[in-house]
């Protein structure tokens, strides 16, 4: 599955069930949010401002529109998809990516979330045999 959830462990998004062997950069070619977000049909209308530093270090809110998602170093590099950075050569881009690393975490505890809630996802379906 590729989900997608907010920094409060909501889920927001979701793909239907693939088999195992599919790795991310095949997953996201089913799911509705990324292709949409790729594609600009979703959520291509949202803005927001941020405060950036300019050539004499001043502070101006600058103004983005659109949205993105952070993903791991699995995904395509599509500008729709910020994964946090393989190598960094200053202490900003240190920081960002850490940062980025840090916010997947919300992910990883949703999924833990769900399977202590949920036992049949973290013990499967019990199979027998025929006999």
């Amino acid at each position: 599955y590729n989900m997608t959830v907010n920094h409060r462990r909501r889920i927001i998004a979701s793909t239907l069930g693939h088999p195992g062997r599919w790795n991310d950069k095949t997953l996201v070619f089913y799911d509705d949010l990324s292709m949409g977000l790729r594609d600009g049909t979703k959520y291509s209308d949202i803005g927001f401002y941020l405060w950036e530093k300019d050539d004499n270090n001043n502070l101006k809110k600058v103004h983005y529109q659109g949205s993105w998602l952070i993903v791991d170093g699995g995904y395509h590099a599509w500008p729709t998809m910020i994964p946090p950075l393989k190598r960094y050569t200053n202490y900003s881009e240190m920081r960002f990516s850490k940062w980025i690393e840090s916010m997947r975490k919300d992910v990883e505890c949703t999924f833990g979330i769900l399977k202590g809630r949920f036992r049949i996802l973290k013990m499967g379906i019990p199979l027998h045999g025929i006999e």
